[in-house]
């Protein structure tokens, strides 16, 4: 058990420091065209590894109950999570000694040439104009935000800085209590209730989780951020409020089971539970990574970043730890709470300023509308 722990903390903080740097890497060593894609691939390779992981033991489940030893499909889910951390270090890791180059050549007076050199190796052939055109842009956001701020983590919680740290916060918040990880770790408990195979159809929805993140990495460019979070939180709003009302009027009570009425209800029950996986993957699972990525200033982005990925770790506890107690106590009604922050998540994606296809440097002017004073 001592080692168990040991390894749960060594692999809860990578994952921590992970979600706080990958996407902020992306982010900041993406083109403009091309940032919402690339960012987005974090999320990406979350759900690939996802959907491996419980597909592996969706395998060693069903060898056990056949009477066949399961080791196999016990080390087969062992390699792919090191498969999937692998992927999300080579995705973000790599990209860090050119940010530091370009991160030097801002901070010495002189050394502009040498930034312009790393961002041509990074760019590749587009032109000395369009990365002239870019560096001018990062060098004169880095000295703006020089003259109106020192960095430090006063300013991070004042000012314009706390507005978008709120922004930002509250993203992330929403993104955990519209309640994708209940189905996420509490779906076999679900689907047994609706009737189904609980691991198989938990193995169906990561699949669906992965599949439909797919589309987000096309629309996140040729429809923006915005579109996204209000058609996500659409669908999810409708999908939760749907299984909510259908689970609390049209299911039956035999002991601790709560069993829809006819079948038909728990197909369609069912498919509310797809709907808003496919909702979630295509929309918020992504989007919010990106778009907390771009909107905080040069010179607070990687304190902000962190806050911001801190509250996203605190929703995913508050989750984990009272979903049970809720399903246990109002059954399906958990879900129109759930409702309720998705009807949120919409009103708030509504309000968003839109930030694809603009340069990172302007990405924080439209978010907090001109200087840090």
């Amino acid at each position: 058990m001592t080692v168990f722990l040991l390894g749960r903390l060594v692999t809860g903080t990578s994952i921590g420091l992970l979600s706080n740097v990958v996407p902020l890497y992306q982010a900041e060593m993406a083109p403009a065209e091309m940032r919402g894609t690339l960012t987005s691939m974090y999320n990406m390779m979350i759900t690939t590894g996802r959907t491996l992981l419980f597909r592996g033991c969706d395998t060693r489940e069903a060898s056990r109950d056949r009477g066949i030893d399961g080791h196999g499909g016990q080390k087969g889910i062992f390699v792919a999570a090191l498969l999937d951390e692998f992927l999300v270090h080579i995705d973000g890791g790599w990209r860090t000694a050119i940010l530091l180059q370009v991160q030097r050549g801002l901070d010495n007076e002189g050394r502009e040439q040498e930034a312009k050199e790393t961002l041509a190796k990074l760019r590749g052939d587009i032109g000395d104009e369009r990365i002239q055109e870019e560096l001018t842009e990062i060098v004169v956001e880095f000295k703006e935000e020089c003259e109106h701020a020192s960095g430090t983590w006063k300013e991070v919680f004042s000012g314009k800085v706390l507005r978008l740290v709120g922004i930002g916060c509250s993203l992330q918040m929403l993104q955990q209590l519209v309640g994708m990880n209940a189905f996420m770790y509490f779906g076999p408990r679900i689907f047994k209730n609706l009737g189904f195979d609980a691991n198989l159809f938990q193995t169906v929805a990561n699949a669906v989780n992965m599949v439909f993140t797919l589309p987000a990495l096309y629309f996140i460019e040729c429809t923006g951020r915005r579109s996204l979070f209000v058609c996500g939180a659409l669908g999810m709003s409708i999908s939760t409020l749907v299984l909510g009302f259908l689970g609390m009027y049209c299911t039956t009570s035999h002991g601790d089971i709560l069993a829809p009425k006819s079948s038909f209800v728990g197909i369609v029950m069912a498919s509310m539970v797809l709907s808003f996986i496919a909702s979630f993957a295509s929309s918020w699972g992504p989007a919010v990574w990106v778009y907390c990525a771009e909107i905080f200033p040069l010179r607070h982005r990687a304190r902000c970043v962190g806050v911001s990925t801190l509250t996203n770790w605190t929703g995913n506890f508050l989750i984990a730890q009272f979903t049970p107690v809720l399903l246990s106590t109002i059954g399906f009604g958990t879900f129109l709470i759930f409702g309720f922050f998705c009807v949120v998540a919409l009103s708030l994606g509504l309000w968003l300023p839109e930030t694809s296809g603009v340069p990172l440097e302007q990405a924080r002017r439209r978010s907090m509308g001109g200087s840090l004073r």
